[in-house]
């Protein structure tokens, strides 16, 4: 049974995919993300384990293609609190913190785009095949580990290993390997202490996270989070 991690950016999609490779069952890929999946849709093998984040869809038949050829994958659908989601994207995206030159979704608009063409093809699949898709909150792994991982594993049809948990020295991003050394519990709710933990950053940036936050407010709902 194959299995593909697959969210926007800065939802866990590494976290849960280090996770997952503490299976015997699955094998990853040699590089920590299969960014041209849905661009050249592969026979994928049996054991398959990866990751790829919605920006390397161009389109909704290249998710229909890929699911059709390998109709043995399953999505691990990896989700976080969205307000949590734009305050990294904007900050982890600006130019000499993870990125070279500002990310495409480090902006107002880019964050917000970002999030809706997650939010669409994640619909499209769960529509189409929900049997497929199982939605995995970031938060849930954090503060309760096991349970949420032996309900994954169920899913993905593996059984649950200690490897599994044991996952923060499997990090391939480099700069994930360095900045998380353990479940970090202060990783939740960053949106509320954002003023403090931030010093000012978005002010300097002129972004209007009230604005943005009010965007997002709609899908905060559908994924069941407080508002």
């Amino acid at each position: 049974m194959g299995i593909l991690v697959l969210s926007c950016g800065r939802t866990g999609t590494n976290m849960l995919l280090e996770i997952m490779r503490g299976s015997s069952k699955l094998t990853a890929t040699q590089v920590a993300e299969h960014k041209q999946l849905f661009r050249s849709c592969p026979k994928l093998p049996d054991d398959y384990l990866s990751k790829c984040d919605t920006c390397y869809i161009d389109n909704l038949l290249q998710v229909k293609k890929v699911l059709d050829k390998n109709e043995n994958l399953k999505i691990l659908w990896t989700i976080r609190d969205l307000r949590d989601c734009a305050l990294s994207k904007i900050y982890r995206g600006q130019p000499g913190n993870d990125c070279h030159e500002l990310a495409d979704d480090a902006s107002f608009k880019g964050c917000l785009q970002d999030i809706e063409r997650m939010k669409q093809i994640y619909d499209f699949i769960k529509a189409m095949y929900p049997e497929r898709i199982l939605l995995v909150k970031m938060e849930d792994i954090i503060s309760n580990f096991e349970d949420t991982m032996l309900n994954v594993s169920t899913f993905s049809e593996v059984p649950y290993e200690k490897a599994m948990k044991d996952f923060i020295n499997r990090y391939r991003v480099t700069h994930k390997a360095k900045r998380y050394k353990t479940l970090d519990k202060n990783q939740i709710a960053l949106y509320k202490r954002r003023y403090k933990i931030y010093n000012g950053f978005y002010e300097h940036y002129d972004i209007d996270l009230d604005l943005l936050f009010e965007k997002l407010e709609k899908y905060l709902r559908e994924f069941k989070y407080e508002i």
